[in-house]
């Protein structure tokens, strides 16, 4: 188990972020990064070599889920995703 224990929270916009990208990565504290006001995501410093394999499942299992709804939304099925992705592969060859 990863406990996260910070009192600094900085917020930027995403511009600020795209524009200050290496500075910030650099930063001690977690970063709210926000688009039109609104939260978009977080920057939390890390500086273990490696993820702890639970939160490596947990960024898998997520980030699957959000392909998922994308390509459900899409109407587009995984099969069509790779036989695309193979027909480029053979292209570029």
């Amino acid at each position: 188990m990863v406990t996260i224990v910070t009192t600094k929270v900085k917020v930027v916009t995403v511009r600020e972020f795209r524009d200050k990208a290496t500075e910030m990565l650099r930063a001690e504290g977690l970063l709210l990064i926000t688009r039109g006001g609104r939260p978009a995501g977080f920057f939390l410093p890390w500086d273990q070599p490696e993820l702890p394999d639970d939160i490596r499942k947990g960024i898998y299992e997520h980030l699957a889920a959000m392909a998922r709804k994308e390509l459900e939304a899409q109407g587009v099925t995984e099969e069509e995703v790779m036989s695309d992705f193979q027909a480029s592969r053979r292209a570029r060859r």
